[in-house]
C-alpha cells in the first residue's frame, strides 16, 4: 500500500478527520462528565471536539481561509445528514425482540437542541478561529505560540455560545459556567498535548505544496 500521499489527498484525509470529529462531539455531548477534581463536569464532547480547532487551525495555515471555510460548512453537511438518519430511525417500527429503542431515544432526541446549539457557536468559534490564524500566520512560519492562543481564544468563544445555549433551562446557570469553564480548560490541555502533533502535521500536510495552492 502506497502511503507517500500527494497535497490535494492530505486535504481529503485532513477533512475526513475534521467532519468525523465534529459529528462524534455531537453525539457524545449528551453525556456529562463528572471530572471529580475542582467540582468540574463537562459535557463528552470536549474529548475530542478540540481537534476540530486543530484541523480548522492546520486547514488554514496550509490551504488558506476560504478552504478552511468551506470544509467548516462541509462539516455541517455532513452532520445534518447524520442527524437526519439518526431522527429517521427513531419513527421507523422494530420487531418485537428489538429493546433498544427506548436507548436510541434517549440519545437521538437530544440531539436536535444540541445540534442548533452546536452549529451557532461551531460557526461563530471555527470562523473565528481560521481568520485569527490566517491573520497571525501571514508572511511568517507556523508559530506553535500564536496559534496555541489562536485556538485557545476560538474555544472559549465557543464554549461560551454553545454550552448556554444548549443547557440553557437544564442546568443551573452555576453548573453552566462550571461546564464552561470545565470545557476550556481540558481543552486547552488537550491542545498544548496535541500541540507537537499539530505542528507536524502542518508540516506534513505542506509536502508538496504546488507553488500556485
Amino acid at each position: 500500500m502506497d502511503l507517500n500521499f500527494d497535497f490535494t489527498e492530505k486535504r481529503v484525509i485532513i477533512t475526513a478527520f475534521f467532519c468525523m470529529a465534529f459529528t462524534i462531539a455531537n453525539l457524545i455531548t449528551v453525556k456529562i462528565i463528572n471530572i471529580g477534581f475542582l467540582g468540574m463536569e463537562t459535557p463528552a464532547g470536549v474529548l475530542i471536539y478540540p481537534l476540530v480547532y486543530i484541523l480548522t487551525n492546520v486547514i488554514a495555515d496550509v490551504y488558506g481561509e476560504r478552504t478552511a471555510q468551506r470544509t467548516i460548512i462541509l462539516g455541517i453537511a455532513v452532520d445534518v445528514l447524520f442527524v437526519f438518519m439518526t431522527t429517521l430511525i427513531l419513527f421507523l417500527p422494530s420487531p418485537d425482540f428489538f429493546t433498544g429503542d427506548s436507548s436510541l431515544a434517549f440519545v437521538f432526541t437530544q440531539t436536535p437542541r444540541i445540534l442548533v446549539a452546536s452549529y451557532i457557536s461551531y460557526l461563530i468559534g471555527n470562523f473565528a478561529n481560521a481568520r485569527m490564524t490566517t491573520i497571525v500566520n501571514r508572511g511568517r512560519d507556523y508559530s506553535s505560540v500564536l496559534n496555541f492562543g489562536v485556538i485557545g481564544i476560538s474555544q472559549l468563544i465557543d464554549n461560551f455560545v454553545f454550552i448556554g445555549l444548549a443547557f440553557v433551562g437544564v442546568y443551573s446557570p452555576i453548573e453552566i459556567l462550571i461546564m464552561i469553564f470545565s470545557h476550556w480548560v481540558l481543552s486547552l490541555i488537550w491542545t498544548v498535548i496535541a500541540q507537537p502533533f499539530t505542528t507536524m502535521t502542518v508540516k506534513w500536510a505542506e509536502k508538496g505544496k504546488p507553488a500556485e495552492a
